[in-house]
């Protein structure tokens, strides 16, 4: 078919905001249950996530019903939310945090179990003035109770805004799967306590040792985390004590291989490697025992989580350097093998089975969305839980390349880029497409080469996404990571103008039409770009940080309450820097045109760093901002799929009248 020329960025799409806004989640925790595989499915028209299940006839079925919706608000962003064995099921439920428990008793559960059974509450109501969440729970010794990470923060008083910090605390408890505690509070048991923030809670194959990753204020889990062993004596944790870590050491999981032996992924070299950890001996011994310089872990933003798995095969484990792979390796050959070859990004959730044969795990490329994966580790096959879903618009929907920009020190700044698609237009000769650089939140995250509808309804119509991975983005070792170290607001928009200007110096940008998008961390790359930099000729803004000067202590929640100290610096000793990268206190250099959209119920990027920031442009230049849109009900990250329509729409909008598509 002969496509007709059209201006880029006013092609004809059939892909809706609405369609955009309605593609689900990935899935999130997947879990090996006997012949079965679980995992967490996101819902966009709930705004809720639920417990699903594949059995071993291929069927995918609910295991609670809508009422019970899974998750928890562990440091903010969530953990690892439920427990699931034959026997039984244990689940932090979203809508009051508390735990519940199918099961439990003395067999196994039944088909009628799931979803009939009423779920069995675990843990008290909070009390007044509190609130508490559960996360990354495990089975106890004995099987009758469930040790979780309990996190406990006191409510600010009436009118007041406190720093977090020291009204929350974390502590390892052990909850009976009786329900005992579930009225009476004081049957909950600490069994171990040590750091201000807590993850990843493994018990040894004989029971009695128990690990767990923990860090303090002002460390960010990717800068310094303690890998902590301890005895179980009586239930409890005794003699805890470092293995592996502080000292500028970030390990990000640890798992048992045996009763005297751990796996853990650190980065004393620079790269999240594989350590083998010796407890056998007097003082423990940690070698690297699969050295590369590539990053085989990932960043803490969520409690639990996992980037690989001991099996009776060997480990696996994802690495990365950009492009992931999800590896095989050998401990008595020292050999690697590759699995799940035909997919190229794997989500930090690996699971293995508990008798050690298979693994489960979250995989995406760049034509295929976020689908859990079973994989027989005997065959080597990966079976999808979920079949491939027929794409209505599949021609119209780009797909990703890989590419890199070179910066000043000779840093080459990866990036992803989505090409103009459509298969009925194209653009006329002579004229570039307008490009969208796509900043990514964290900022210590990273952007992925999935299949993406979100993009697709930009570059459907005529417009190139660029992705970037800029400076501080994980995936490329900590060298990489602290680039962005007190250079907050300066790298990640040094980062972003110079891959506009290579896609633009290739011939596959408009450098007169280009914008810049982002939330979160990303929202405040949008704005700094906006303020210190003349390259964009708009931008979009979700849920940001305008002013890194009341962005921390009492001003955001707890685990990032201190993680200015990395990204700025001391808020007193460096106030000259603060002031000179914040995008409120420069508002009146921003000219370009801004969109602004924020959730009321945000308590991570609050609303007023937003409304501060509109008020301070529009005070100076009236109708910058083309819109501010705040939306009740929504937190850090849109949930609903009606939000995020409107939201698109808006940018549609924006970039429409401000490029005159």
């Amino acid at each position: 078919m002969t496509k007709v020329e059209h201006s880029y960025g006013a092609w004809p799409s059939p892909i809706t905001p609405e369609a955009a806004a309605a593609v689900p989640g990935a899935p999130q925790w997947p879990t090996v249950v006997g012949p079965e595989t679980w995992w967490c499915a996101p819902d966009p028209a709930t705004a809720t996530v639920g417990l699903t299940r594949r059995g071993a006839d291929g069927q995918t079925r609910p295991v609670l019903g809508p009422e019970w919706p899974v998750g928890n608000k562990a440091i903010g962003y969530g953990g690892r939310p439920y427990l699931a064995t034959p026997d039984v099921v244990v689940f932090s439920c979203s809508r009051d945090q508390r735990l519940y428990a199918i099961g439990g008793g003395d067999g196994p559960l039944s088909a009628a179990d799931l979803p009939g059974g009423e779920p069995k509450a675990l843990t008290p109501a909070d009390a007044e003035g509190t609130v508490t969440n559960y996360s990354d729970p495990i089975l106890d010794p004995t099987g009758t109770e469930v040790w979780v990470i309990r996190e406990a923060t006191r409510l600010d008083a009436a009118g007041a805004l406190t720093d977090p910090a020291p009204r929350t605390t974390r502590d390892i408890v052990a909850v009976p799967l009786s329900g005992a505690a579930a009225q009476d509070p004081g049957a909950l048991r600490v069994v171990a306590r040590s750091h201000q923030f807590l993850s990843t809670i493994r018990l040894s194959p004989d029971g009695t040792r128990l690990s767990w990753l923990g860090w303090d204020h002002p460390v960010m889990p990717w800068e310094t985390t303690d890998l902590m062993v301890a005895t179980i004596v009586d239930g409890v944790a005794t003699a805890a004590g470092r293995v592996l870590g502080g000292d500028d050491v970030a390990v990000c999981q640890a798992e048992w291989a045996d009763d005297h032996n751990l796996y853990a992924l650190a980065d004393p070299d620079g790269w999240w490697n594989l350590f083998r950890v010796d407890l056998a001996a007097d003082k423990p011994t940690a070698t690297c025992v699969l050295p590369t310089e590539t990053e085989c872990g990932h960043a803490i933003w969520r409690v639990g989580s996992t980037s690989f798995a001991v099996t009776e095969q060997g480990v696996v484990l994802r690495r990365s350097l950009g492009e992931e792979a999800l590896i095989l390796w050998d401990p008595e050959t020292g050999t690697v093998s590759d699995l799940a070859l035909e997919w190229n990004e794997f989500a930090t959730s690996v699971a293995g089975s508990a008798d050690g044969r298979t693994v489960a795990v979250v995989a995406s490329s760049p034509t295929e969305s976020s689908t859990p994966l079973r994989i027989d580790l005997g065959h080597r096959a990966a079976v999808r839980c979920v079949e491939r879903p027929e794409y209505e618009h599949e021609a119209w929907v780009s797909v990703p390349q890989r590419r890199h920009a070179e910066v000043e020190g000779g840093w080459q700044v990866p990036y992803i880029y989505y090409p103009p698609t459509n298969p009925e237009y194209q653009g006329p000769a002579g004229e570039l497409p307008p490009l969208l650089i796509d900043v990514h939140g964290g900022p210590t995250s990273s952007t992925v080469t999935s299949r993406s509808l979100g993009f697709a309804l930009f570059t459907s119509r005529g417009y190139a996404v660029a992705s970037v991975d800029y400076g501080g983005s994980t995936g490329y070792g900590r060298a990489y990571r602290d680039r962005l170290r007190h250079t907050w607001g300066v790298t990640e928009v040094d980062d972003s103008v110079a891959v506009a200007r290579a896609l633009a110096a290739a011939g596959l940008a408009d450098p007169a039409r280009t914008a810049i998008r982002g939330g979160s961390a990303g929202g405040w790359a949008t704005l700094a770009a906006l303020a210190h930099s003349d390259y964009f000729a708009c931008g979009t803004v979700y849920y940001p940080i305008s002013d890194p000067a009341t962005w921390y202590d009492e001003q955001t929640h707890d685990f990032e309450s201190r993680y200015i100290h990395y990204l700025v610096g001391d808020p007193v000793k460096d106030a000259e820097r603060f002031a000179r990268v914040s995008p409120l206190a420069h508002a009146e250099k921003i000219t370009a045109p801004f969109l602004m959209l924020q959730g009321l119920d945000d308590v991570i990027c609050r609303p007023d760093q937003a409304r501060r920031m509109v008020e301070a442009v529009e005070a100076v230049r009236p109708g910058l901002c083309r819109g501010h849109l705040e939306f009740p009900g929504e937190g850090h990250g849109f949930r609903k799929d009606e939000t995020m329509a409107v939201c698109l729409q808006a940018e549609l909008d924006l970039y429409a009248s401000v490029f005159g598509a």
